[in-house]
């Protein structure tokens, strides 16, 4: 209801289309009752000469080729002899026949004019009622378009944007359309040839959906300032509360407010394939795409969390398809990306790395738990530092500890870069399920049974040797 584009001329012309057709079938059912009446009036009157013929054979009437006999067409074929005998039986139709054929022709057409009344009124019912339908279609269009143009129902947050240098109106309507100013671009369009400002500024702005149109437009149509902003640039492993702390010491918003909206459902499509299985520490740690972004300083955690997710959902269409093959849910690819982030060396080694774990998953008799020192980093830095109670913290330490909890934890850890996505989409075959890191090379160690990975953990310094 709030974008309404119907057309009441298209409304009108169905309607005119229905009348049409109601006429037409009318016309249609007159013909078809009219045939059987011409017809029976015919054979009455060809029967009678017929009999006639029987009885003065000298008055033998001419032969035309206008129209068929009809008796053939009302009578079955019999022989010579059973004509000839009911010929003979057949008396001359009495005029009393004729009277009441004559007054059941004038009955039948009553009712085809009766029928006429009937159709009528029909059509008269279905145009009161088109009629009532558009009124009240037209009444709510206006109050809806009504309750949009003065803002009312609409939110008061704050939204921080800019207008590039050079726009046009049409373009200056799909900004406002996109960052949820306003929901109709016809009604702004035509509002600004009402309004007639004398111009409209470029530059930073700040609006609420609230305003309404006029004011939107006073406000677009004044000088203002530019709005200070600060370039981050956030790494891949990080996590939300790393980021949060990151956003709050640069002045875009505060730590918590980050964290509240960033955790909302902001109505994005990627949103709807998060699994929310009740035991995510942080719903939405491991949907942050790691970039470099441009903020407003002061801005609100709203529109903020809004540049964020467009970004992550741009590149989660790039490999949508690729998850869905994969057979794991996006939860499931973000988890496990999210330990190739932090357990992997470098990029070229995430490939590797990641069969490790899938490797593991695979055979969960054999190894029941990935144990990955990465999650029990996670419940030291964030659960354990952020967590309500002791209760919390517990329960939490027991959905991501992979060395008590069978197989991936509950959720991602960080927030992982492609690379390490596309590791756990495309990892390499190998019969590997242990490998180790050397601290100081940055060399890494593979191993296809336990005795193998001692002695690895032994190359890597990160053992003696027994």
């Amino acid at each position: 209801m709030d974008d309404l584009n119907f057309n009441v001329d298209d409304i009108i012309n169905d309607v005119n289309a229905k009348i049409k057709s109601a006429e037409k079938n009318e016309a249609d059912e007159e013909s078809v009752e009219a045939e059987p009446i011409a017809d029976t009036e015919n054979s009455s009157e060809d029967c009678e000469q017929a009999d006639n013929t029987d009885e003065k054979p000298q008055e033998t009437p001419e032969a035309t080729d206008d129209k068929p006999e009809p008796i053939l067409a009302f009578h079955e074929d019999k022989s010579e002899e059973d004509k000839s005998e009911e010929d003979e039986d057949k008396e001359p139709e009495k005029p009393e026949k004729q009277e009441k054929k004559s007054k059941s022709s004038k009955k039948k057409k009553k009712k085809r004019k009766k029928s006429k009344v009937n159709n009528s009124v029909f059509g008269g019912i279905i145009l009161v009622i088109v009629i009532l339908t558009v009124s009240l279609v037209l009444a709510v269009g206006g109050i809806s378009i009504g309750m949009e143009y003065y803002g009312i129902g609409k939110t008061d947050e704050d939204i921080r944007f800019n207008i590039p240098a050079g726009s046009t109106n049409s373009e200056i309507a799909d900004i406002l359309v996109n960052e949820g100013v306003i929901k109709n671009k016809k009604l702004f369009m035509l509002a600004l040839k009402f309004e007639k400002p004398a111009a409209i500024y470029p530059g930073d702005i700040t609006l609420q959906p609230s305003s309404g149109y006029s004011e939107i437009i006073e406000k677009l149509s004044q000088m203002r300032e530019s709005y200070k902003t600060v370039s981050i640039t956030f790494t891949e492993g990080e996590n939300l509360l790393d980021i949060a702390k990151k956003l709050e010491d640069n002045e875009v918003c505060t730590a918590d407010d980050f964290l509240f909206e960033f955790n909302k459902n902001q109505g994005f499509d990627f949103e709807n394939d998060v699994d929310d299985n009740g035991d995510m520490f942080y719903r939405m740690e491991g949907y942050f795409y790691p970039d470099t972004y441009e903020f407003y300083v002061n801005d609100s955690a709203g529109n903020v969390t809004k540049k964020l997710r467009e970004q992550f959902e741009k590149k989660y269409e790039t490999v949508k398809a690729k998850i869905k093959n994969s057979g794991m849910s996006l939860n499931e690819v973000m988890t496990l990306a999210s330990i190739v982030q932090l357990e992997a060396a470098s990029e070229d080694e995430m490939p590797k790395v990641a069969s490790v774990f899938l490797n593991r998953l695979d055979d969960p008799d054999t190894y029941p738990m990935l144990q990955s020192d990465t999650t029990t980093n996670y419940i030291k830095n964030v659960i354990k530092t952020e967590a309500d109670n002791t209760a919390s913290i517990e329960h939490y330490t027991e959905c991501y500890d992979t060395y008590k909890c069978k197989g991936l934890p509950a959720g991602p850890i960080c927030n992982p870069g492609m690379a390490a996505i596309n590791a756990v989409l495309e990892p390499k075959k190998t019969d590997y399920y242990y490998f180790c890191n050397n601290l100081k090379t940055g060399e890494t160690f593979y191993a296809k049974t336990l005795d193998e990975h001692e002695e690895n953990l032994v190359k890597a310094g990160l053992a003696k040797k027994k």
